[in-house]
């Protein structure tokens, strides 16, 4: 059993990262919070929120690409990915009143981070629990690609949906952080 982080399956994220992690994924439960339980929010305020969703998924695409010690493909992707996330963000805070577009840039968001994540998953040899983060990511892909294709009627509706599955991905994020360290605490045998 190893002793240390060095020694384990563990030490694919640099130390600082996974307290990013939970900081990034505590915001997101916060922002998903805002989302799906204010109603009576303006369009401008929900293309913030939904800006911002976009600009914490990025933020953690970044942690995943310079605090995980992955192969270099993989951290292009990761930047890659965030700088979509970020492009995506900048249209919604700018997409005023239309509904389908904000549910369109949401969407391709997650989409794109999905794809990432999995590939990240398939091919990190290193990361223990790789297939749990490749089930996120196909899980993100799906939530992505569903909230592309229903159209949503109503800002309210859109609101709720993204606020909720924004929590379910701020949980996640919180548990790989928490995972992480907790594999960096030394075993007590």
């Amino acid at each position: 059993m190893p002793a240390t982080r060095i020694e384990g399956r563990t030490d694919v994220f640099a130390d600082w990262a996974w307290q990013s992690l939970v900081v990034t994924g505590g915001c997101s439960i916060v922002l998903g919070l805002v989302l799906a339980v204010w109603p009576g929010k303006s369009a401008t305020v929900a293309g913030t929120l939904f800006g911002l969703v976009l600009v914490a998924s990025a933020a953690v695409q970044l942690i995943v690409a310079f605090g995980a010690r992955i192969k270099t493909p993989l951290k292009l992707a990761e930047g890659a990915s965030a700088i979509i996330a970020l492009g995506l963000a900048a249209w919604t805070f700018s997409s005023g009143e239309s509904v389908a577009l904000l549910s369109l840039w949401i969407g391709m968001g997650w989409v794109v981070r999905g794809i990432v994540l999995a590939i990240v998953g398939v091919w990190s040899e290193e990361f223990q629990g790789a297939g749990r983060l490749e089930l996120v990511g196909l899980a993100t892909l799906i939530v992505g690609v569903v909230i592309v294709v229903i159209p949503y009627e109503s800002m309210t509706a859109l609101s709720v949906s993204v606020g909720l599955l924004t929590v379910v991905l701020g949980v996640s994020e919180m548990l790989l952080g928490a995972r992480v360290e907790r594999g960096a605490q030394p075993s007590v045998v």
